[in-house]
């Protein structure tokens, strides 16, 4: 071996020596940004999931307060259309089509008393108040009802004032006939009180003997 190969020989040890003590500080501090940097990407994870469960808890809150007033509004539209019903004594029949839960129906029909018969193909009958199906069949409901119910209204509202001119007019001439009846019975009855004065006035008066 000669002087130079040997001298070279110890720069090439020390090298490796050196890059051997040197590669474990390097990927000690990868090890270190890459915790940290896991550890940053776990908590912003573990922040967006409570922003999320705090967006669901004020959503199903608000949810909640729907589901209470919808309930309510139902049931008081369905009183209301039965009372108007009652009133009218008037049915309708609601093509099958408009109703989710008639897709295969043979018949529906809204009765005066507010329930609603939906008639299946094999012919069983499902009955029931109208607010005590869903929201959704509700208001396809009276999404088909309340257009006829428009109609039947003012059909109704031609009718009562035809009873009223008629009512109206007999009652004009039942008054003329009974004024003219009274009025008659009253002259008669004052000249039959005048002639009983004028006779007891005519009459002599008889007089005592002394």
């Amino acid at each position: 071996m000669s002087e130079s190969n040997a001298k070279s020989a110890p720069k090439e040890q020390s090298q490796v020596t050196e890059e051997g003590h040197f590669h474990p500080i390097l990927l000690s501090d990868e090890g270190v940004k890459s915790s940290d940097e896991k550890e940053k990407t776990s908590s912003e994870s573990e922040q967006k999931l409570q922003e999320i469960l705090r967006n669901i808890n004020d959503e199903t809150l608000q949810l909640g307060d729907f589901l209470s007033k919808e309930n309510m509004l139902v049931n008081e539209l369905c009183r209301s259309l039965t009372e108007v019903l009652k009133k009218l004594d008037v049915s309708f029949n609601i093509p099958h089509q408009d109703i989710p839960s008639g897709k295969k129906a043979k018949k529906v029909i809204l009765n005066e008393q507010g329930h609603l018969s939906i008639t299946g193909e094999e012919g069983e009958v499902k009955s029931a108040f109208l607010a005590e199906y869903s929201p959704e069949v509700v208001m396809a409901v009276l999404w088909a009802v309340i257009p006829e119910l428009a109609k039947v209204i003012s059909l109704y509202r031609k009718r009562l004032s035809a009873r009223v001119g008629f009512f109206e007019g007999i009652k004009k001439e039942l008054k003329s006939v009974a004024k003219a009846i009274v009025g008659n019975r009253d002259e008669n009855s004052q000249a039959t009180m005048g002639q009983t004065r004028n006779a007891a006035k005519e009459t002599p008066k008889t007089e005592g003997k002394s």
